[in-house]
């Protein structure tokens, strides 16, 4: 059948006598690609024959023939079809791997043998729902954010009429509240941290970085891929007061391996944070140690690998890991550095501030991500007094 439903009245069947044979034809009118209402006829033996030959001719007409997708096409046509447009677009290299993962890993596995006009949105939310159940509600997000970016390709190509994934409800994951650092417990930690970098140990030496790693984070709050991305070009010593200037992040792909992205998570990454006036004293003498008998540093990084190549966080985050158990902090991960940060701020000046600092766009997702909730009540007496009667006997009269 035609994907374009035709009124019955647009329908029309002559009876053709002639002198070798009885033929029919039936005749429509559709809606073309362009929009234009036209005209289209075909012959048959008999009214159902011709019928059928009509609707033949209206599919063919309403199919461009350079399609690259069609409703009889598979998913896993379709597919190979947006990794290609994927791989075209200005998305992150990140992005581009993750989507190509979900494709491989999930929908070509699951969908990938169904058609692409079979594609119905309860055939959707059965594999949405059975990712859910096998991989977490973020997979599922991602897979489903996959499959619309697919079905509006097929869209462009007339392959469907509608997209089978809008209305899909996709349950997202419950973020478990921040928990931070205090400035006491980051001290305590930072002690048990240099004792344990400089015990002896089998096979290499321990790193001696993670103290001042968790110094630089702890005061800017950065995320470890900023800060291994930057560069002694990027930090400002000798200004009042002394700056970052952030503006990348290390990234690992498929194709490239470790790299430095030249823009961070996003635009609102990009941003000046001031720095401490420890921290200002410690990185000046990490730089004369790095020029005096440090390893080969090319690319003039701040933290770079003991090779002189960009520092993997992921590498870094499994080796930071083994010192937090061994010190009595297993709670604590890179990231905790970045909410000792924002509480910190937010409680001295304000959330505004600490979302700035964090180079989030939004307020809200500070407060929700990266703030740790008070844990001891405020001390609210003094302003509460001005609520008291006159009598009350506690120094205060009231106002209003």
């Amino acid at each position: 059948m035609s994907k374009y439903p035709l009124p019955r009245d647009t329908w029309g069947l002559i009876r053709t006598d002639r002198a070798t044979a009885r033929s029919w034809r039936a005749r429509a009118k559709y809606r073309d690609l362009d929009g234009t209402t036209r005209k289209v006829g075909a012959r048959g033996p008999s009214a159902a024959a011709a019928r059928r030959n009509l609707q033949i001719r209206l599919q063919n007409r309403q199919t461009p023939r350079n399609a690259l997708v069609s409703s009889t096409n598979k998913i896993s046509h379709l597919a190979e079809v947006f990794l290609a447009e994927v791989e075209r677009s200005d998305k992150a290299s990140r992005t581009k791997d993750k989507y190509t993962f979900s494709v491989k890993k999930y929908i070509s596995p699951g969908l990938g043998s169904v058609r692409v006009g079979e594609a119905t949105p309860g055939v959707v939310d059965h594999f949405i729902r059975n990712v859910v159940e096998a991989a977490g509600p973020a997979t599922a997000r991602t897979c489903g954010a996959v499959l619309s970016w697919m079905f509006r390709i097929a869209l462009r190509h007339d392959a469907v009429s509608i997209n089978p994934v809008l209305g899909i409800s996709i349950p997202r994951s419950q973020a478990a509240k921040p928990q931070a650092l205090s400035p006491k417990q980051f001290r305590d930690m930072r002690s048990k941290l240099i004792a344990w970098e400089q015990e002896p140990a089998r096979g290499r030496n321990r790193s001696q970085d993670l103290h001042e790693i968790a110094d630089f984070l702890v005061n800017t709050g950065l995320r470890a891929g900023g800060l291994f991305a930057l560069g002694w070009t990027d930090i400002d010593l000798d200004a009042d007061p002394p700056t970052v200037h952030v503006h990348g992040t290390v990234i690992r792909t498929s194709t490239g391996g470790v790299t430095i992205q030249d823009h961070p998570k996003s635009e609102h990454g990009i941003r000046y944070v001031t720095v401490p006036p420890y921290l200002a004293a410690a990185l000046r003498n990490r730089r004369v140690r790095q020029n005096r008998s440090g390893p080969p540093n090319p690319l003039e990084l701040l933290f770079p690998s003991s090779t002189g190549t960009v520092c993997d966080p992921n590498n870094v985050g499994k080796t930071w890991r083994k010192a937090a158990d061994a010190v009595g902090y297993s709670w604590v991960t890179l990231k905790t550095f970045r909410k000792a940060n924002a509480t910190l701020i937010a409680r001295t000046m304000g959330a505004e501030a600490a979302a700035y600092q964090a180079g989030h766009s939004k307020v809200s997702m500070t407060r929700k991500h990266y703030v740790e909730e008070y844990k001891e009540a405020i001390d609210t007496r003094a302003v509460l007094n001005a609520f008291n009667p006159p009598d009350s006997g506690t120094g205060s009269s009231g106002t209003g």
